[in-house]
């Protein structure tokens, strides 16, 4: 019972690091987008959505990578700092929960875009 607790507080860490992560990605792309755009929000909100889904399906793409490779890669060097953040999941699950957080994010916009938009 105490493992799933710790499970179920590692998740939350990821869903809050990964919204984080996410918010951060909307301002940063949907301002660069909307000076891009000269303010056309329905233009600026597709691309915002485009990004999220690119950086998303990257991270997917680097976390399965980092479980392929080889187990031969030295120990990690911040081990019992990143055993006080997390104490059941390794990087490997972090970057693939985060990402699956931020691909989310993502689908969210794109319903958003598809039900109130067009």
């Amino acid at each position: 019972m105490e493992k799933l607790i710790r499970v179920i507080k590692d998740f939350i860490k990821c869903i809050f690091v990964g919204s984080c992560i996410s918010f951060g990605i909307i301002v940063i792309v949907g301002i660069i987008s909307l000076l891009v755009s000269k303010f056309d929000w329905r233009q600026s909100l597709e691309v915002v959505r485009s990004a999220i889904l690119i950086i998303g399906s990257l991270g997917i793409v680097l976390g399965a990578l980092l479980i392929l490779k080889k187990r031969k890669e030295k120990e990690l060097q911040f081990k019992e700092q990143w055993q006080k953040k997390y104490s059941v999941f390794s990087y490997r699950i972090v970057v693939i929960v985060d990402s699956f957080i931020i691909i989310l994010y993502g689908g969210v916009i794109d319903w958003l875009i598809m039900s109130f938009i067009h």
